[in-house]
């Protein structure tokens, strides 16, 4: 009853945690500032945060309790199961099924052993729960027997005996684990739930407290985290960019199109950040579909399906290879670095073929390309006060060259923040190098077109005098205040960079020369923001999002570009050969870029993804408690029981399923850590007692299983977060992923099962 209370108090808080949203949008009273006319003439209404009273925590029970999102049936149901399920273990589970073995070194006699078998309250000290060996070894460890003679000088014993944890501790990790996955299947941020449950197992002495913290501490987490800055380092370069658009090429057929795309997107996601890859294509991918006649939903699923399959083929392809070779037993198997790629290829190569095959069944997403209605071009008109009138060239070979001006106009305007685009002056039938682009967007339109490599702004001169600090410059919207030098007069350039370290771009709602009360939209250097100077000019300021301007096109750039990509290689083959640890190596690349002004400490921090590491070491600490309670053992005894009668390739298969189940409703690195600690278990119910070969064989091969299924989740697009990316560009439902993905993704099954038998029974590779 205890466990219940408690697990019950944590959905409280929980369910009210998530209802934050709805407390904070009741109403008041009070009128918006949004809707505050004094604050509208102002132009302040944007760039004022809307601010809550403190509230109590009654107040934000009885709130949540009104919106009737804290408490659903699904939420009680759930809990009620695990509860459920928690007291059925603890009244009719034999506890023999949980007991768990403990080894115990530095003992010199069976009766040693039993001794301290017996000192364990919990302990089985019968003979059949109890073993100890004593074997005799050379001294190089190579070579060791049961009798001792004179080339095998040292002996080596080793104590091992079962013992049943704790009926409270079963109970309370199974209630618990049951209620973190279902909370974060509800979108219940995984790292929250995770890494919490790993605190409370060790403040509760479920897991030493080492091990609560060990997931932060391991080299593989550790070496993730660097992974991130320079994944972003060497897409910062611009290098992917040209390297993708040689590889997509003109093709004239569609399938030929098709294939041209996965290969390569596939190769890049075996090395680089799957997301970065996906997020990098998008734009490119639905341009090109345009110019194949297609509409981008053929393109767009495969793509995000050709990133997940080409991210489990390297130990760095994706945080749940990485994480899959800390969770295995390290002394029946290291996974390295290309041990994943010879069958991640060919099962990559034969799942793009059925993807291909497949292809008719995206028909419901093929819909017609849309176009802009005169209602809205009207709206724009209408809307066009309160946004920026921009012009762009168009960079000579870049991707606009030759393309019709109607159909860059339609993909400019899916960019986020893009409201339309014009082009200027006269063309036949195709766009010419350094035609003018007018284009009318929000703040967070520029940053979209500035990112577009085609194009470039028509003050990009001004913009380079700023300096080569690119990486601290960012785009501010700034009201000029009543007392302005600048209001009334033609922009002076120089003297604005001079005096501000700023260059204007345009002002809100009109163009001509600036008045007092205008907002202006302006690249700064973040160190002038704020001075005596700029507040004296301006009354308020706010900063655009990720509005940095990209670090390519100069002849530093150049230097950077290859000193970025030269690393790369340095680190993959130093890798590759075990000359160097993957945090090691990641290590020393990260301080080189530091050092060379190639990326700065700054960026190291904003792109480490904290919520991944958190979600994995946290996952780790959830595993460690499954396995110091017995369950997970139980869970992969009773899946190997069900699925041995159809042989080692039936327990594979079992694998295969259980690990793409998970994956379809929280993270895939938690999946492997979670299944990771089972899969010595299920390898030692399929091998002969003491045939280490065998066993050591067969966890790798479940490794592999597992590496494959958890990282390629194709009938839910809630499975992966490309998934998602892909999903309004495509203009996909749920529906349409299931009725495509769960094709390829039965075939990923069989053929997983068949290429891990082949590379690892046959071939041992």
């Amino acid at each position: 009853m205890a466990v219940a209370a408690l697990l019950f108090l944590a959905l409280i808080t929980t369910a009210l945690r998530s209802s934050e949203e709805q407390t904070g949008a009741r109403k008041t009273g009070r009128t918006s500032l949004k809707d505050n006319k004094l604050m509208q003439r102002a132009g302040a209404s944007d760039a004022v945060q809307e601010l809550h009273p403190e509230t109590t925590f009654i107040d934000d029970f009885q709130v949540a309790r009104a919106s009737s999102k804290a408490f659903t049936w699904k939420r009680m149901g759930a809990f009620t199961f695990a509860i459920f399920l928690g007291l059925a273990v603890a009244l009719f589970a034999d506890t023999h099924l949980f007991a768990i073995k403990r080894n115990v070194s530095g003992l010199a006699s069976a009766e040693a052993c039993r001794t301290v078998c017996r000192a364990s309250p919990q302990g089985l000290c019968d003979d059949a729960h109890l073993s100890f060996q004593k074997k005799f070894c050379t001294t190089t460890g190579e070579r060791c027997s049961n009798s001792a003679n004179g080339s095998q000088p040292m002996s080596r014993a080793s104590c091992s005996f079962s013992e049943i944890p704790e009926a409270w501790k079963v109970d309370f990790v199974l209630i618990s684990a049951v209620m973190g996955i279902y909370l974060i299947v509800e979108g219940v941020s995984a790292e929250l739930i995770l890494f919490g449950l790993s605190c409370i197992y060790g403040f509760l002495g479920i897991i030493t407290g080492e091990e609560a913290w060990a997931g932060i501490a391991s080299g593989s987490v550790i070496g993730l985290a660097l992974l991130f800055p320079i994944a972003s380092a060497i897409e910062e370069t611009g290098v992917l960019d040209t390297a993708i658009g040689m590889m997509l090429g003109s093709p004239q057929s569609f399938y030929v199109a098709f294939f041209r795309m996965l290969v390569p997107v596939a190769f890049l996601s075996a090395f680089l950040s799957n997301t970065a890859i996906v997020t990098m294509m998008i734009p490119l991918i639905v341009s090109w579909s345009r110019t194949l006649g297609v509409h981008p939903g053929k393109l767009l699923m495969p793509l995000s399906f050709a990133a997940q399959l080409g991210g489990s083929c390297t130990l760095i392809g994706s945080s749940h290879c990485l994480v899959a070779r800390d969770s295995v037993d390290k002394s029946l198997y290291t996974l390295t670095f290309f041990d994943l790629s010879y069958a991640g290829t060919i099962l990559s190569l034969a799942t793009f073929g059925v993807m291909a095959l497949c292809l008719p069944f995206l028909s419901s997403s093929a819909s017609p390309v849309p176009s802009v209605s005169a209602d809205d071009a009207d709206a724009v008109q209408v809307e066009k006060e309160n946004l920026y009138t921009i012009s762009f060239f168009i960079r000579p070979g870049g991707g606009y060259v030759g393309m019709d001006p109607e159909l860059a106009s339609l993909q400019l305007k899916r960019l986020p923040g893009v409201k339309d685009i014009q082009a200027s002056g006269e063309f036949s039938g195709q766009l010419e190098e350094n035609a003018c682009l007018s284009c009318i967007v929000e703040d967070e339109g520029v940053v979209s077109l500035r990112q577009m490599r085609g194009l470039r702004m028509t003050n990009e001169a001004q913009l380079r005098a700023l300096g080569m600090e690119r990486e601290k410059r960012h785009l501010y919207e700034a009201i000029l205040s009543s007392n302005s030098r600048i209001a009334g007069a033609p922009f002076e350039f120089d003297a604005m960079r001079h005096a501000m370290g700023c260059c204007p771009i345009a002002i809100k709602g009109k163009e001509g020369m600036p008045q007092a009360g205008d907002i202006l939209l302006l690249e700064a250097d973040e160190r002038y923001v704020g001075g005596t100077l700029w507040e004296e000019e301006f009354s308020i300021t706010k900063m655009v999002p990720n509005s940095s301007p990209r670090r390519i096109g100069g002849v530093h750039d150049r230097v950077r570009c290859i000193l970025v990509c030269s690393g790369m290689a340095v680190l993959i083959v130093s890798v590759t050969f075990e000359l160097v640890s993957l945090s090691i190596g990641a290590g020393m690349f990260v301080l080189f870029l530091v050092l060379s002004n190639a990326y700065t400490m700054d960026s190291v921090y904003k792109t480490i993804k904290v919520p991944v590491l958190l979600t994995i070491a946290g996952a780790g600490g959830l595993s460690l408690a499954l396995q110091a309670t017995g369950i997970a053992k139980f869970a992969a005894t009773k899946m190997t029981q069900i699925a041995i009668p159809l042989g080692t390739l039936g327990v594979r298969t079992a694998v295969y399923l259980l690990a793409t189940f998970l994956s379809l409703f929280m993270n895939n690195s938690a999946t492997v850590a979670i299944i990771g600690p089972m899969l010595a278990t299920i390898a030692d119910s399929t091998c002969a007692v003491g045939d280490t070969q065998c066993q050591e064989n067969s966890v790798k091969a479940l490794t592999h299983v597992m590496v494959f299924a958890a990282g390629t989740c194709l009938m839910s697009p809630l499975g992966y977060q490309t998934n998602l990316m892909v999903m309004q560009d495509g203009g996909y439902t749920f529906g349409d992923f299931t009725k495509y993905g769960s094709l390829i993704q039965a075939f990923h099954m069989v053929a997983c099962v068949g290429v891990v038998f082949l590379f690892v029974d046959i071939l041992n590779l």
